[in-house]
């Protein structure tokens, strides 16, 4: 979970108005105006943040952000949100991060989706809701969110808010691993060699695990473990099976 950065204003605005009645004219002008000021507002979060030419300071960027949120800012409910569930230079609350999340998350923000399903998931600033949390990671998943695939597949792996299904549960995961998620990458792997919902396959999950150990340290600890269960040539095919896919997920570099 990382703050948003500067990018495109997330509001659509109509650019020609021609034949429009004038009280719609006048509503989309205060529209586009209030667009322009809630941008302004998190870009000058953003370099409170960031100390880009300003001093930094998190509780300015939380008045910044909290500004445009106010506004229906979508990258700025999130990044107040997340400022509030972690502290983040401000007093942690994790009852208003779980508004700002859902507030953004009911305008379609896939990481805020994910987000609010991770506190439905631990009871964090909210009750706790197994059912709820699969509802917001599906929702994530959707837009091929790789946090939120990972999320949904663990759900399923484990049998929490939904029936267990280790099929579905894979599927989730190949996903994500295949999108370059690091954590998906080890959680496929583990998966390979417990042989849940594929066939046991040593040589699929030593190459995962090799493709995660560049990110996660973990996994390459399991990926040496996992060596000692096959024979040289096994491992041989899962490193060129993990060349292949790191040289990919680099861009072929």
């Amino acid at each position: 979970m990382m703050l948003r950065m500067m990018g495109t204003p997330v509001f659509a605005i109509a650019i020609a108005l021609a034949g429009v009645p004038q009280k719609q004219v006048q509503r989309a002008g205060t529209l586009g105006q209030k667009v322009r000021e809630a941008q302004l507002d998190f870009e000058k979060g953003i370099q409170y943040a960031d100390g880009a030419g300003v001093a930094k300071d998190m509780q300015k960027a939380a008045e910044q952000y909290r500004k445009a949120a106010e506004k229906g800012h979508i990258p700025a409910q999130y990044n107040l949100a997340y400022l509030l569930e972690n502290g983040a230079g401000i007093e942690q609350n994790l009852k208003e991060a779980a508004g700002w999340y859902r507030k953004a998350a009911e305008q379609g923000d896939a990481q805020s989706q994910n987000n609010l399903g991770v506190m439905y998931a631990t009871g964090s600033g909210v009750a706790k809701d197994d059912a709820e949390a699969v509802r917001w990671y599906s929702l994530a998943a959707q837009q091929k969110d790789a946090q939120g695939l990972t999320n949904l597949a663990a759900m399923y792996l484990q049998g929490r808010g939904v029936q267990r299904d280790y099929a579905r549960a894979l599927d989730l995961s190949k996903q994500a691993a295949e999108s370059g998620y690091p954590v998906a990458q080890n959680n496929l792997a583990l998966m390979y060699a417990n042989g849940q919902g594929v066939k046991q396959d040593y040589v699929m999950a030593y190459a995962w695990l090799d493709v995660a150990a560049v990110e996660v340290r973990a996994a390459a600890s399991l990926r040496d473990k996992m060596a000692t269960r096959m024979t040289p040539a096994q491992v041989g095919q899962a490193k060129e099976i993990a060349a292949m896919k790191i040289k990919k997920f680099r861009g072929g570099k």
